[in-house]
C-alpha cells in the first residue's frame, strides 16, 4: 500500500504503432492484421496510435483541404485566361456579280481579318488583379487549414486528457478495492464498527460511476476523432502524447512579430488589397479608346481590291466614370478591412499568448506544489489510519481531496496543451 498514491500522467498513453504513416495516399490508418494476429483480429479491436505530428500529416488529406487545392490550381488558371491574347477575326464574303452593260458575269468574293489590339492597355491590370485573387485564394486555404488543425488540435488534447483521466481512475478505483478489503478485514476482526466498511464501499461506488462515466467520455472522444480523420471505426485511436512535457509560450513581441507576417487572414486582406488596386487600374485604362488593324481583299467583277483599315471606339457617351468611382470605393473598402483583420489578429495574438502563458504557470504550480502536497497529506492520513491514529472519514476525505487534486492537474495541463497549440496556429507553427 505504499505506493498507491504514485500516479503520475502519462503513464496511460499507449505506446505508438510502427508504420502509422507507411501510406500517405488516404487517410486510412494502418489494418488490422498490421496490429492484430489473424486469430484475434476479429473479437479485438486494432489499437491505433496517434501522434499530434501524424495528424499535421494527415490533415492534408482532408477534404476540405483537397477542396481548397483545387480552388487554387483554379485561381491560377485564372491568371492565365487574364493574360490571353484574344484570336483575330477573319471575315468573308461571297455573292454573284452581273455587268450592268454587257453579259459578263462572275463570283464575287471577299475576306477581312481583323486583330483586336485594345486589350494589350488592361492586359497588366488585369493579370495583377488575378494574380493577387490567387493569393488570395492561397491565404483563405492556409487560414482553414489552421482553423481545422485548432479543432483538431482541442479534439486530440482532449482526448489525451480523457484517456489519462481513465488510466487515473482505474488505479484510483484498485487502490479503493484494496482499501475496502482492509477495512473488511478490520470489521471481522472487531477492530472498527461495521458501518467503516459500508462507507468505504460507498466511496468505491461513486469513484466506480465516475470511472463508467469517464470511459463513456472516452470512447465519444475517440469516435469524434476517428470521424474527422476517417479512421475505420473498428480501430480504437489512442493518443501518443506526454501531457507533463509543458511547451516554452512566446513572448508577447515574439508572437505578434510572426503573426503580422505569417498569418493567412491578414495575408488573404492584402491581396484582396492589391486585386482592387488592380481593377481600379483596370477600370481607368477602359478610358483608351479600344482599336483594331485588319486588312482586306475583294475578287469583283471588274476589279481586284485590297487594303488595310483601322477601327477605334469613340468615347462619346461613356467615359466608365461610374464604374471608377464604384472601384474607388471598393478600394477605400478594402483597406479599412485590413487595417481591422490586423486588429483583430493582433487582439487575438494577444489573448492566445497570455492564455498559453498563464496556462502554463498554473500546470507548473500544480505539478511542483499542490499534487505533491496533496499526494503527502493522503499518504501521511492512510499510514496514520493504519495504525488506528485516524478515522476512516478523514482518509476517505484526504483520499477524495486527492483523486480531485489529480483529476484538476489534468484538467490544467490539458488546458495548457491546448491554449498553446492554438497560439501555435495562430502565428503559423503547426
Amino acid at each position: 500500500m505504499d505506493n498507491q498514491f504514485s500516479w503520475i500522467p502519462g503513464n496511460g498513453t499507449a505506446a505508438r504503432i510502427p508504420g502509422l504513416l507507411a501510406s500517405a495516399l488516404a487517410l486510412v490508418v494502418i489494418p488490422a492484421t498490421a496490429v492484430a494476429s489473424p486469430s484475434t483480429s476479429a473479437t479485438v479491436p486494432s489499437r491505433v496510435g496517434i501522434s499530434w505530428e501524424d495528424i499535421v500529416e494527415l490533415v492534408d488529406r482532408h477534404p476540405a483541404i483537397e477542396g481548397g487545392h483545387h480552388r487554387i490550381v483554379a485561381a491560377r488558371a485564372g491568371v492565365d485566361a487574364a493574360g490571353a491574347v484574344p484570336n483575330p477575326s477573319l471575315e468573308g464574303t461571297v455573292g454573284y456579280g452581273i455587268a450592268h452593260v454587257g453579259s459578263d458575269s462572275r463570283i464575287e468574293w471577299g475576306l477581312e481579318l481583323s486583330v483586336p489590339l485594345g486589350w494589350i492597355a488592361q492586359r497588366g491590370a488585369k493579370m495583377d488583379a488575378a494574380d493577387a485573387g490567387a493569393r488570395e485564394v492561397q491565404a483563405e486555404v492556409d487560414a482553414l487549414r489552421r482553423d481545422l488543425l485548432m479543432r483538431l488540435s482541442s479534439l486530440f488534447w482532449n482526448l489525451v486528457y480523457e484517456t489519462e483521466k481513465v488510466a487515473a481512475l482505474k488505479e484510483l478505483e484498485r487502490e479503493t478495492s484494496a482499501l475496502t478489503e482492509t477495512v473488511q478485514r478490520r470489521v471481522d476482526q472487531g477492530e472498527v464498527r461495521p458501518v467503516e466498511a459500508t462507507r468505504v464501499e460507498v466511496e468505491a461506488e461513486k469513484l466506480l460511476g465516475e470511472l463508467e462515466a469517464a470511459q463513456s467520455s472516452l470512447e465519444a472522444r475517440r469516435r469524434d476523432i476517428g470521424v474527422w480523420l476517417r479512421i475505420p471505426e473498428d480501430r480504437v485511436v489512442t493518443p501518443v502524447a506526454d501531457l507533463t512535457t509543458l511547451p516554452e509560450p512566446a513572448t508577447p513581441e515574439t508572437a505578434l512579430e510572426k503573426v503580422r507576417t505569417t498569418h493567412p487572414t491578414l495575408r488573404a486582406a492584402q491581396a484582396r488589397v492589391l486585386s482592387l488596386q488592380a481593377n481600379l487600374s483596370s477600370e481607368k485604362l477602359t478610358r483608351v479608346p479600344s482599336f483594331s488593324v485588319g486588312a482586306f481583299v475583294d475578287s469583283e467583277l471588274d476589279r481586284n481590291a485590297y487594303g488595310g483599315g483601322l477601327s477605334i471606339e469613340l468615347p462619346l457617351w461613356n467615359w466608365n466614370s461610374g464604374r471608377i468611382r464604384q472601384s474607388e470605393s471598393e478600394l477605400a473598402a478594402g483597406k479599412k478591412r485590413l487595417e481591422t483583420a490586423d486588429l483583430e489578429i493582433q487582439s487575438i495574438t494577444i489573448d492566445a499568448q497570455a492564455a498559453c502563458e498563464a496556462g502554463v504557470q498554473l500546470a507548473v504550480r500544480y505539478r511542483d506544489r499542490v499534487l505533491p502536497r496533496a499526494r503527502s497529506a493522503a499518504e501521511t492520513i492512510h499510514r496514520t489510519y493504519q495504525i488506528g491514529e485516524a478515522s476512516l472519514l478523514e482518509l476517505i476525505d484526504a483520499r477524495r481531496t486527492l483523486i480531485e487534486t489529480q483529476l484538476q492537474f489534468l484538467t490544467t495541463l490539458v488546458q495548457a496543451q491546448t491554449d498553446c497549440s492554438r497560439l501555435r496556429a495562430v502565428v503559423g507553427e503547426d
